[in-house]
């Protein structure tokens, strides 16, 4: 019961402790609990309600048109979390920490992604149909005007934010570098940082239609568009345009099998000009090292989601060698935890 008890008494606690209380049912109960509350107080209004002034519980509900007392509960659960922080006149405003990720506004912020992970309870719901006959979520094959497009690649854009600078700041290009392309870009963003990072430098983002159509809208709003254009496409099977600098493939090879890896990178080093350079950015396992919390929980979340999974340097060392890269050169992202970019140039 460690979610019920972080505030309890001494005996509750010393309890705890002691292995008298059945953590697994507060675990499978506050788990998804927590989860729901902050999709909620995203998806409802609550949030950005409370990024633009104080209020009581009960002038948030009525300005935002929603039940009173569902509302108090949702602000008290909040409240309880340490998102919201409750004055001595019953008004409610988001906390300090909290503000800088969930207030709208914030450059930072990562609302968008809370929001659409709110398409994730079905998909763990549904976990144990993985472990039984090893079926993935298939969640790529939605149609391009369905609305998930759009949740899922602003919440990925908010991702980005955090670390494209740093990497477009990072990424190593050929001298005169002209071309660059982002294989499964979707939101475009990491190409424009770069594209803004390199003068002369223009990028064409392939994805499949729903992803490239919000990237679009993205690039378009950010004034952009003289740098970053769209192409359609499955990253696994259509040919790459060839005379380019460099290719990226940024968190996609978790998305794809042992086997489709080794036929993407063929075709990106089919398409780079000779001294062109490969860029990927992804989430890496760590062999031989036992894996945390997070890590092992993101491991079965792409297996469940993509039938893939984290892979290793060595197999990425492997997979580079014989698509013809030079040996990789690695570098952690500072903003992003567990990510890392990986740089190989094209051997002659």
């Amino acid at each position: 019961m460690r979610l019920a008890l972080r505030g309890g008494n001494p005996l509750e606690r010393a309890a705890l402790r002691a292995n008298l209380v059945p953590t697994p049912a507060a675990e499978a109960w506050g788990g998804v609990a927590m989860s729901g509350v902050l999709v909620a107080a995203v998806r409802t209004g609550v949030v950005a309600r409370l990024a633009t002034a104080p209020a009581p519980a009960e002038r948030i509900a009525a300005d935002l048109g929603l039940a009173p007392t569902p509302t108090r509960l949702l602000l008290e659960c909040l409240v309880s979390t340490g998102h919201v922080r409750c004055g001595r006149d019953g008004s409610l405003r988001l906390a300090r920490r909290s503000r800088r990720w969930l207030d709208p506004g914030s450059e930072v912020g990562v609302a968008r992604f809370v929001n659409a992970c709110g398409d994730y309870f079905d998909w763990w719901r549904d976990l144990d149909r993985l472990v039984v006959a090893g079926s993935p979520v298939e969640h790529h094959d939605r149609p391009p005007d369905d609305p998930y497009w759009r949740r899922y690649l602003l919440g990925q854009l908010d991702l980005a934010r955090l670390s494209a600078r740093e990497v477009a700041r990072r990424l190593e290009l050929p001298p005169g570098a002209r071309r660059v392309l982002d294989v499964g870009g979707g939101h475009g963003w990491y190409a424009a940082m770069i594209c803004r990072a390199h003068p002369g430098l223009t990028a064409t983002v392939l994805d499949l239609p729903g992803s490239a159509r919000v990237g679009r809208e993205v690039i378009e709003a950010a004034g952009l568009s003289h740098l970053v254009r769209f192409s359609e496409g499955d990253a696994r099977h259509v040919d790459f345009p060839p005379d380019q600098d460099a290719v990226l493939c940024f968190n996609l090879l978790h998305h794809l099998t042992e086997t489709e890896i080794p036929l993407l990178l063929a075709r990106a080093h089919a398409a780079l000009n000779p001294g062109g350079t490969l860029a990927i950015l992804d989430a890496f396992a760590e062999p031989g090292r036992r894996p945390d919390a997070a890590a092992a929980h993101l491991a079965l979340f792409v297996r469940l989601t993509s039938g893939s999974g984290v892979h290793n340097p060595e197999q990425l060392t492997g997979w580079l060698h014989d698509a013809g890269f030079a040996p990789p050169r690695r570098m952690r992202t500072a903003r992003i935890p567990g990510l890392a970019l990986y740089q190989a140039g094209k051997r002659q």
